[in-house]
């Protein structure tokens, strides 16, 4: 089947799936520029993710027991306190929040799954597991309310830099140009099928300018 991937706030300890978009979530499929989920990932930087460290996670690994790397130091500590084994994945989908429901785009397969979770907790409530962080006396409140926008930079904080997919070249190791590909998911990336991202364990962030003292990235790459 493949291994499958979600965008994770370890802080918040939410994460958002791209297949509630109706988007495939292996690890390719959701590189393209303007897919659905990406621009709900900018809207949520924008937002109630600003400030917030995030990965492309996926399934079928474990992240390694590096202090030194905030995300992965946080989610070492956090799957000791878990103790039920299983990936790192496991643990996330086990006490995290899935937020994709936040988004009107997600309505069509949120709404079904979340009746299935009421049905589910009537007849079964010992194995029921509220995925979504729903209030079931108002399961629905505050969902399916807002929309993915992509904004002009992404910007990293950490470093310092930013890229544009106006304004700077994404390209392959060969240095051919990608006209439809946005690297975040390969910078911020993590899983059995890829390699680690770069820029896991910064700071990320969008915006339509730059902000002073940022500099802008001129080639960003879609491996290495």
């Amino acid at each position: 089947m493949g291994e499958y991937f979600d965008w994770v706030n370890v802080d918040k300890k939410e994460f958002i799936c791209p297949g509630d978009f109706d988007y495939g979530n292996k690890f390719h499929e959701t590189v393209h520029k303007d897919s659905v989920p990406l621009l709900a990932l900018h809207t949520l930087l924008n937002e109630r993710w600003a400030g917030d460290h995030v990965l492309f996670l996926g399934d079928e690994c474990n992240v390694p027991e590096d202090r030194h790397n905030y995300v992965y130091g946080l989610l070492t500590r956090q799957y000791k306190v878990y103790q039920d084994g299983g990936y790192t994945w496991d643990m996330v989908f086990e006490t995290y929040r899935n937020v994709s429901g936040l988004f009107k785009e997600t309505e069509k397969d949120v709404r079904p799954e979340i009746g299935y979770y009421l049905e589910e907790l009537r007849n079964y409530e010992e194995y029921a597991h509220n995925e979504y962080g729903i209030d079931i006396n108002d399961p629905f409140k505050g969902l399916f309310e807002m929309t993915g926008r992509r904004r002009r930079y992404v910007l990293n904080h950490t470093r310092k830099v930013c890229y544009s997919l106006e304004e700077s070249k994404i390209l392959y190791l060969d240095h051919t140009e990608s006209d439809f590909a946005d690297s975040l998911p390969i910078l911020l990336g993590f899983g059995r099928s890829c390699d680690p991202g770069p820029w896991i364990g910064d700071v990320i962030g969008v915006s339509d300018e730059i902000p002073e003292g940022y500099s802008l990235l001129q080639e960003v790459y879609l491996d290495w």
